[in-house]
């Protein structure tokens, strides 16, 4: 069991999926989107979903993603969860939505936004349930918030407090479970890898995290 809810992203391979479902992630996005450089087939999603169990599966979509047949195939296939960028189009959360679907949002941070664009930017898809707030994507540490840069952890706090998000970012050896106490996001969200070779790759950069959180009953 785990101190905090974790939506792990990017899945394209069963050593990812078998991976973070033993961790008892919540969630498992495996990247469909037609415009995704990382995309993965139907035929290999459908296979990929079928050896793991627990975790809700999610479809990870792209900007350019025609959104309303995306949702017609994906909830008649029993998956009633997308993950969309923040660039899409601000009508293709809303018509997931209005379809019956719960919308995640990943809106990366870089290293020249405020806490006011980020706030912004969070403002842009009020039907996005959560949000997954991507700082690995711009290279940003913890240690870089707790310096104040690009803003500073009272700011980050106050993120949080507007709405749930997900904290993807690297804590560099901070106690995951002192900051999910300590700032209460919605969780922390991870992302799979290419495999070194067919079937191996490391987890040493995630086992720390994850070891971290766990709760030992």
């Amino acid at each position: 069991m785990l101190a905090a809810k974790v939506f792990a992203a990017g899945i394209t391979h069963l050593t990812d999926a078998r991976y973070f479902a033993a961790w008892d992630v919540d969630y498992l996005a495996f990247p469909l989107g037609e415009d995704l450089p990382d995309a993965i087939g139907w035929e290999q999603f459908n296979v990929l979903r079928e050896w793991v169990e627990g975790p809700a599966i999610v479809a990870e979509l792209g900007v350019r993603t025609e959104v309303a047949p995306w949702a017609e195939t994906l909830l008649a296939a029993g998956v009633n969860i997308a993950l969309l960028p923040a660039t899409a189009p601000a009508a293709a959360p809303q018509l997931l939505h209005a379809a019956g679907m719960k919308v995640f949002l990943h809106l990366p941070v870089a290293g020249y936004e405020s806490a006011d664009d980020v706030r912004e930017n969070l403002r842009q898809h009020p039907t996005a349930a959560s949000v997954i707030l991507d700082f690995e994507a711009g290279g940003i540490t913890w240690q870089d918030l707790a310096a104040g840069h690009p803003f500073g952890l009272p700011e980050l706090r106050e993120l949080l407090a507007q709405r749930p998000c997900y904290l993807q970012i690297d804590l560099g050896g901070e106690d995951p479970k002192t900051i999910v106490r300590d700032f209460a996001p919605a969780g922390l969200a991870v992302r799979g890898s290419s495999e070194e070779k067919v079937g191996y790759k490391s987890f040493d950069d995630l086992d720390g995290l994850f070891e971290g959180l766990e709760i030992f009953e």
